[in-house]
């Protein structure tokens, strides 16, 4: 049976986990990642919507979010506004990802206005740096970190050391960069080429072509593009 190895924080890891194990995979999981709330105060302010990126900008951000619950919220991705919806949010505009949501909100926005993002401590820049272009103001408040793991799961490492795992699934190119330095660690380094990758977006990828390997990338950057993209990494599989 096919060994897939889930390196997403994890309680995402074990949603994954699910999907894999009705493809017929054996997922092995081994979390880079611990996602945490930081309890971070909201500054007031005069808003004139709020955006968010990842439905755990949306879950972390707690109690302190209520009084902006009257604003418009615009968010980033299906699994976002599924958060949203679940939180009492008013939607708004919802695409699947940063560089589709940006010139929707730019044709929204024709005069600058005041946005606060729900955020993440560690997160892509495009967003921000695309509305501040526009002459908007954006007040980031990091309601979740993203902590590194300090090793590899055991299972993961004896997996890599004999050669079992067919498949590593990357999510963010933060968790590619910790998985590499991970396995470094370990003296493991030789056995990534004895696995197929597939990334979630070409600068997920990034870090893994630089490491000499050749990941296989979704066409789409979320779960569905990334399992359909393992079956280009493993062709001779039937996947569901």
């Amino acid at each position: 049976m096919t060994c897939a190895l889930v390196l997403r924080a994890r309680e995402d890891a074990a949603r994954t986990a699910a999907k894999l194990r009705e493809m017929g995979y054996t997922p092995l999981l081994s979390p880079v990642l611990e996602i945490v709330a930081t309890g971070a105060p909201i500054p007031a302010g005069a808003y004139d919507a709020v955006l968010a990126s990842s439905a755990k900008g949306i879950e972390c951000a707690g109690p302190a979010a209520e009084p902006f619950k009257s604003l418009p919220l615009h968010v980033v991705g299906a699994k976002t506004a599924d958060a949203a919806r679940a939180r009492g949010w008013r939607l708004d505009i919802v695409d699947g990802n940063a560089a589709a949501v940006l010139p929707l909100l730019v044709k929204r926005y024709t005069h600058p206005a005041h946005f606060l993002y729900l955020a993440g401590r560690d997160r892509q820049p495009a967003l921000e740096a695309g509305l501040r272009a526009g002459g908007h103001t954006i007040t980031p408040v990091n309601v979740y970190e993203a902590r590194a793991a300090a090793r590899l799961s055991d299972d993961a490492r004896d997996a890599i050391e004999a050669g079992t795992i067919d498949l590593a699934l990357h999510y963010s190119r933060r968790s590619a960069e910790i998985f590499l330095d991970l396995v470094a660690a370990a003296g493991l380094t030789p056995g990534l080429n004895r696995m197929a990758h597939a990334a979630l977006s070409n600068d997920v990828a990034t870090p893994l072509r630089d490491a000499g390997l050749d990941p296989v990338v979704a066409t789409k950057p979320d779960e569905a593009g990334l399992l359909e993209a393992a079956k280009g990494a493993l062709p001779g599989l039937r996947i569901t």
